[in-house]
């Protein structure tokens, strides 16, 4: 079985989640804050964090625009943990 890219692949929107909470926090921004400066909704966001939904390349734009960072450093991120 080739479960071994499989595998790592499932775990791209947990790590997502993970790392855009430290980012934020490292931000000192609540989600209802991130929300605001990303016009996403605080909900979603939530969502994000614990990994329930997998986001578009716009939503990592406006995340990383709103987190004052460039889309990559959080792609970086993501990819050396997974």
């Amino acid at each position: 079985m080739h479960s071994g890219p499989v595998n790592r692949l499932s775990k791209i929107d947990s790590t997502f989640g993970i790392i855009l909470r430290k980012k934020r926090l490292s931000k000192k921004l609540t989600q209802e804050a991130l929300s605001i400066e990303s016009s996403l909704s605080r909900a979603y966001i939530s969502e994000l964090e614990m990994g329930h939904k997998d986001p578009s390349l716009y939503t990592i734009f406006k995340l990383a625009t709103a987190l004052k960072i460039k889309p990559s450093t959080i792609i970086d991120e993501v990819e050396r943990q997974i």
